[in-house]
């Protein structure tokens, strides 16, 4: 992994959980409800796998690189 992927998922990480933790303060004080807690939870560990899938930088690909090294 490069220094800009380790990164990128550290900071999204960081981020998801201050967003997890705000919706969490909310949700106990205006819900108190444990099924809307625990929707607000796989919803944001979803949609921060997905933004990962969607937005990580990936390492490039390059076909012709592997055939020479054989």
């Amino acid at each position: 992994m490069r220094k800009r992927q380790i990164k990128f998922i550290l900071a999204l990480s960081a981020l998801s959980v201050f967003i997890w933790l705000i919706g969490e303060l909310v949700i106990a004080e205006v819900f108190n409800n444990y099924y809307v807690s625990l929707g607000w939870g796989i919803f944001c560990l979803v949609a921060c796998c997905a933004y990962s899938l969607w937005k990580c930088p990936h390492e490039p690909y390059d076909d012709n690189n592997e055939e020479e090294d054989k």
